[in-house]
This record gives C-alpha cells, structure tokens and sequence, in this order.
C-alpha cells in the first residue's frame, strides 16, 4: 500500500513545477533559435542574390569588353590605334572588375555584421534562459528543503 507524506507531495509539486518551467524554457529556446536560423537563412539568401547579380554584372561587361575588342580590331587603321585601344578597354574592364569586387566585399561584410548580430542576440537570450533557469532551481531547491 502506497502511503503519501505531506513533504513528498510538496516535493513533487515542486518537481512537477520545475519540469513545467523548464519544459516552457526548452520551447522558448527552440523557438528562438528557429527564428535566429530563419534570420540567417534570410541574410545568407539576400547576400547570394545580390552576390548573384554582380557575377551577372561581370559577365556583361566581359561580353560587351569582348565585342568592344573585336570593333577595336576591325576598325584600328594600324597598329598603334589597336594596342591603344586595346590598353584603354583593359583599363577600363579592369575598374569594372575592381567596383564589382568591392561591391562583392560590402555584401559579404554586410552579411557578416548581420549574421554576428543574430548571434549576438541569441547569445543574450540564452543568457537570460541559463539565469533564469539558475533562479528557478535555487527557488525549488529552497521550497524542497523548507
């Protein structure tokens, strides 16, 4: 036969309680970790597209540096004029592919500071879970022993 002390049922009380606020932590915590993936995922999308889109950027102007050689070679009247002209479009592809690569540096920059961000973030809420979970064992383990 079974036999029930009032300190035993206070002390699953509190256990039952515990296990409530701690499930309640857990869920909190997924919750916010779910958020912070989707977050990042967010930025990584973001930062690919626009990444992306200066690759694009690049390709048109190797295609239009390509054609623009080609004019150059059919209408230099002499040698001089070819190299010439073939010296300025490299110049100028060269300050394209330079503007596309610093575009390409800010993107990844921006990403970065926006995924340390999220973390940041996390990193203070998981914080506030670990003390708020501190807080809640010093509580029971206060009522068990009272």
């Amino acid at each position: 036969m079974l036999h029930c002390t009032k300190t035993g049922a206070v002390a699953f009380l509190g256990e039952t309680i515990m296990q409530n606020l701690n499930i309640d932590a857990y869920n909190e915590m997924a919750q916010g970790t779910f958020e912070a993936m989707r977050k990042l995922g967010e930025i990584n999308m973001r930062a690919s597209e626009r990444l992306f889109q200066q690759q694009l950027d690049l390709t048109n102007t190797m295609m239009e540096a390509n054609a623009k050689g080609m004019e150059a070679m059919t209408k230099a009247k002499g040698y001089q004029e070819l190299v010439s002209s073939q010296a300025k479009l490299a110049q100028d592809f060269g300050q394209e592919w330079l503007k596309n690569f610093r575009g390409a540096i800010e993107v990844l920059t921006e990403a970065r500071d926006s995924a340390a961000d999220v973390m940041d973030q996390q990193v203070q809420v998981a914080n506030k879970n670990v003390q708020a979970a501190g807080e809640s064992l010093k509580k029971a383990a206060a009522k068990a022993t009272a």
